[in-house]
């Protein structure tokens, strides 16, 4: 049957059953890709739903098979870092049929998080992924567990959630381990806020491990910008104190903190060590090319995504914690360039 439609008609699922010959529920089936249909048969539905411009009413859909095929996605920033591992999340989401809708909160206001998430139960989003930056925003978190939406945290543990993290314990003394064996005993942090310790803790447990004091005035707590690593160096260099090595947070507060010393005729790594932690593209192109410790990225965002499907799926799913170990990558700043760890 071939029929003639005018520009200003508005094509519906019906039109579409009776233009290919079957019925309105073949041609929901073909569209939601639920049971099976003949191949013939889904092919001809699909060149009739191509020839007529259909386009599916998502809200009628969403009410019938209760799934938008959305994501919603908060991170703190759109930082190299967290606009990578954004990309990650929504390559695998893309993958498996989901959109992602991206928002960033700047990290300061927690009305900014909640106007998100109430966005997201809106919309109806078929699950929630959290990259929220500090403690306090867990009962936030907690608020939105009635709306029997998956959740699942990024680097945040919140009870009765589920949760991708890096040991970053692990790797922070990875770092300042490193520096002790170049000779380093008087090694400064700079990084972010206590809400975020792991960092920290590495860095304390590598003194106590190796027989080190810590000496807390070399400890400058803020946030992980760029900016913060600048003008925490100033301030160890303004108050005359001693230290030959920095560790820090991460990668920006790790450029703040070179760029500090550049100005003050500090050279790294001959007068100052440095290690970063994240290794993002530019730790690798700035000179000098920057040690730090690598996260895999790849791995835990695809884990994230994986691991939200499986909850999505599953009513009775038991809340996981996957952890992912990091990785030392030695380069210029800590003047051991040559040496394999």
């Amino acid at each position: 049957m071939i029929l003639q439609w005018r520009n200003d008609m508005t094509i519906t699922i019906k039109d579409v059953a009776l233009e290919a010959g079957v019925s309105i529920a073949t041609v929901s089936r073909v569209i939601n890709g639920k049971d099976r249909v003949k191949l013939a048969t889904k092919k001809k539905v699909e060149e009739v739903i191509k020839k007529l411009n259909f386009k599916p009413d998502n809200t009628a859909r969403t009410m019938i098979v209760k799934e938008t095929k959305t994501i919603g996605l908060i991170v703190p920033s759109l930082n190299e870092y967290w606009a990578r591992i954004s990309e990650v999340i929504q390559e695998r989401l893309w993958e498996s049929g989901y959109a992602l809708m991206l928002c960033a909160t700047g990290g300061v206001l927690f009305e900014k998080e909640r106007f998100y998430l109430n966005s997201f139960i809106e919309r109806k989003v078929d699950g929630i992924i959290y990259c929220g930056r500090h403690s306090e925003r867990d009962a936030i978190i907690n608020d939105y567990l009635t709306a029997d939406i998956p959740i699942i945290t990024f680097d945040r543990k919140i009870d009765g959630i589920d949760r991708v993290f890096g040991d970053h314990m692990q790797g922070a003394m990875k770092a300042v381990e490193h520096l002790i064996r170049l000779g380093h005993q008087k090694i400064a942090y700079i990084g972010g806020p206590l809400s975020f310790p792991d960092r920290e803790l590495g860095y304390r447990n590598a003194h106590t491990v190796n027989g080190l004091s810590v000496d807390e005035a070399l400890l400058k707590r803020g946030d992980f910008r760029f900016e913060f690593g600048y003008l925490a160096a100033e301030e160890l260099l303004r108050d005359k104190l001693d230290f030959t090595a920095i560790f820090c947070g991460n990668d920006l507060i790790a450029f703040g903190v070179i760029e500090a010393l550049k100005k003050a005729s500090i050279r790294v790594p001959e007068d100052i060590a440095i290690v970063g932690y994240d290794d993002i593209q530019m730790a690798s192109l700035v000179k000098p090319a920057l040690t730090t410790v690598r996260q895999p990225i790849v791995e835990m965002g695809c884990a994230i995504v994986e691991l939200l499907k499986e909850s999505m799926k599953n009513q009775n799913h038991i809340p996981k914690n996957l952890m992912f170990p990091m990785e030392l990558i030695v380069r210029e700043s800590c003047g051991a360039a040559h040496k394999k760890m």
